[in-house]
């Protein structure tokens, strides 16, 4: 990796991820919808001249960005918050969970897939993204409503059952074998 491509790819990133954002703002849509089109945009499979094309750096980006994400998430992350709507948020998480599971297997069947095939699609369909959603609500002015401390009970249990489904789904995706036992295990 080399210094000063990973910083003229930052500026690229950084530049397109502005005017997204400021044109996004001004015809009133979510910014971070704009966001994704501006990751879209400075992407290597899209033909520009703005393209980051250099797959490490795009790659340490990708996961600083994450990083941070999941940092900014921590700190709004309030166990006596999360305690006052733990029942009912962790068990709409669950059957939310365990329905979108299903339905993606289903589907997965449906559309001659292998049962271990399925059984990824389910959990990628299952899981909501917990930045996305409360980043919308911030900028809605909803994040200090009722349903939002709802809401963001839902995602971090949400969470919880990813870092258990990824443990799962590494297990089957090693084995190749889907089994009680291999889940339990993992």
């Amino acid at each position: 990796m080399h210094l000063p491509s990973l910083i003229h790819d930052l500026a690229i990133i950084l530049g397109v991820a502005a005017i997204v954002a400021f044109v996004f703002q001004r015809i009133k849509q979510p910014v971070v919808l704009g966001y994704v089109l501006a990751g879209f945009i400075v992407g290597p499979h899209t033909p520009s001249f703005l393209s980051v094309s250099d797959r490490p750096n795009i790659t340490t980006w990708a996961e600083l960005g994450v990083i941070f994400l999941m940092f900014s998430l921590g700190l709004e992350f309030s166990f006596r918050r999360l305690a006052k709507v733990g029942g009912s948020a962790g068990f709409t998480a669950v059957v939310q969970t365990v329905v979108m599971l299903i339905l993606g297997i289903l589907s997965g069947k449906l559309l001659g897939w292998t049962t271990i095939e399925s059984i990824f699609l389910g959990c990628m369909i299952s899981i909501s993204s917990t930045t996305i959603i409360i980043k919308a609500l911030d900028e809605l002015g909803l994040k200090k409503n009722k349903f939002a401390e709802q809401v963001f009970g839902m995602l971090i249990v949400e969470d919880l059952i990813a870092i258990l489904m990824l443990v799962a789904l590494t297990n089957i995706a090693m084995t190749s074998e889907v089994g009680g036992m291999q889940l339990f295990l993992a």
